[in-house]
């Protein structure tokens, strides 16, 4: 929080998730609900507004199971200011609504206030006078009430502004008020720092006296104080060069690590998908020419062989008819391995071709793609394809879903990929669900993209995967 509060959100992000991790573990939804909703405020901030709202949704749902009203009104308040910065103001007023009431069942007024003030200006932009007014009177009375002067600037600017073009007199009332109100905070604040100033003074004043008092013991043992002083000061320069130093060969320690982890993962990774388009073109070039050269030289024969009878010719074109099902099957396993679509049209491409030799009686899918006409690295292309393609595997295994929605989308912030079913679902926040090899494959290889990855999941209510990486 300190780290938001001066403004340096990608830090404050970095300790919310370490945090929303350890409240996992301890599979605490007071506690996810309350570290959800500031990392959704973080992401207002940098301008993604995507996961913000995925998080304030997050915060939402935790709050509801935690039976915290009070928690859940700052959610529904934080969601609604997103849905009105997007422009959404019909739900953005449904979602300041409930948490008001919310605010109200608490007794909350400075809550209450704050929210009748960002209600009143999204009336004001829906061109909605009455309810501009009304929102604008009932958060003065509160305001008033209990001396929120913070929300009373708001409020009378507001107030003079409605004025301004029906009564001009009763505008500039308000225009006063909101200038003395603002004017007040400003000399309550002057005052305080006075009243700082004038007791540092008076203090400054007591310890100059004592000092003086005892000036000549001073002078006696200056001597030895600047000798010991100086002991000191080169003990600690020496002692903090030291810790310097070592805290350097930490961090190049750390780093070495890091870059021999990634050099690693991206190792493995490159070998394997070599390895697939070699054992790929093997089957492809060699042991699928083989099989359809041997095919041919038996249809050759059919009519060179005098068959017995026509049980001896059935049971010869069955054996042609596997020798064909062979080449279909090794054509088939040599493009799931190196699908041509990637290589030539690309992501969105390869993912439909994919998602196309699935039984639509077994499941039905459905695509979404935005964005992918623009060139990606080639690399990128590749991991993503694997990681999808690993997510519907899981989903075919494991869900017993009959519905998937996947969407792949392209920004100037990065590629954001979702895989959504209706199956029976998992508990995510259980660590040990995450043992299993298709997960780990999945987070390592995101991770070697240097992106992200969310499981939101329950028994029963199915399960959404949340990838997000950069396009460098």
């Amino acid at each position: 929080m300190v780290y938001y509060d001066i403004h340096n959100y990608q830090q404050s992000l970095k300790y919310h998730l370490r945090a929303k991790a350890i409240y996992e573990k301890l599979q605490d939804p007071y506690l996810i609900g309350a570290v959800s909703t500031n990392i959704g405020n973080v992401y207002i901030n940098l301008k993604k507004l995507d996961s913000a709202e995925y998080y304030y949704l997050n915060a939402i749902k935790m709050h509801k199971t935690a039976q915290d009203n009070y928690g859940l009104s700052i959610a529904y308040n934080g969601y609604a200011g997103l849905l009105a910065n997007k422009g959404d103001t019909t739900r953005a007023l449904d979602y300041f609504n409930q948490s008001l009431a919310l605010m109200e069942s608490l007794n909350d007024k400075m809550g209450e206030s704050s929210i009748l003030v960002q209600m009143a200006e999204i009336y004001h932009k829906q061109k909605n006078p009455a309810l501009e007014l009304q929102s604008l009177n009932r958060a003065m009375v509160i305001a008033e009430e209990n001396n929120l002067k913070k929300d009373l600037i708001d409020i009378y600017k507001g107030l003079s502004r409605f004025y301004e073009k029906s009564n001009t007199g009763l505008a500039l009332d308000y225009f006063k008020k909101y200038s003395n109100v603002k004017d007040s905070v400003f000399n309550e604040k002057s005052s305080q720092q006075i009243t700082e100033l004038n007791t540092k003074y008076e203090t400054g004043k007591k310890e100059l006296l004592l000092k003086q008092q005892d000036l000549q013991l001073a002078r006696k043992n200056f001597l030895i104080t600047v000798i010991s002083g100086l002991l000191i000061l080169f003990s600690l320069l020496g002692f903090s060069y030291y810790k310097r130093y070592q805290l350097k060969q930490e961090k190049k320690l750390q780093e070495a690590v890091m870059m021999q982890q990634d050099m690693a993962t991206k190792a493995v990774i490159v070998a394997e998908e070599n390895e697939r388009r070699r054992i790929a073109a093997d089957l492809h070039d060699g042991v699928g020419q083989m099989m359809s050269v041997a095919k041919m030289n038996l249809s050759v024969f059919e009519n060179d062989i005098p068959f017995k009878n026509e049980q001896q010719k059935l049971s010869f074109e069955n054996v042609i008819g596997l020798i064909d099902e062979s080449c279909r099957e090794i054509r088939n396993v040599s493009h799931q391995m190196m699908p041509n679509a990637l290589l030539k049209s690309g992501l969105a491409s390869a993912v439909k071709e994919f998602i196309d030799k699935l039984d639509s009686r077994v499941i039905k899918v459905s695509l979404h793609t935005e964005g992918l006409n623009e060139s990606i690295n080639n690399n990128t292309e590749t991991v993503l394809y694997r990681v999808i393609q690993e997510c519907v595997n899981n989903v075919l295994k494991h869900s017993g879903a009959d519905h998937l929605d996947i969407s792949i989308i392209k920004d100037k912030d990065g590629i954001a990929a979702t895989i959504e079913d209706n199956g029976k679902g998992f508990d995510s926040s259980a660590r040990n669900n995450f043992e299993g090899i298709g997960l780990k494959n999945i987070i390592s290889r995101v991770n070697y993209l240097k992106g992200t990855v969310d499981f939101d999941s329950a028994p029963g209510k199915g399960t959404l995967v949340a990838i997000h990486v950069p396009v460098g």
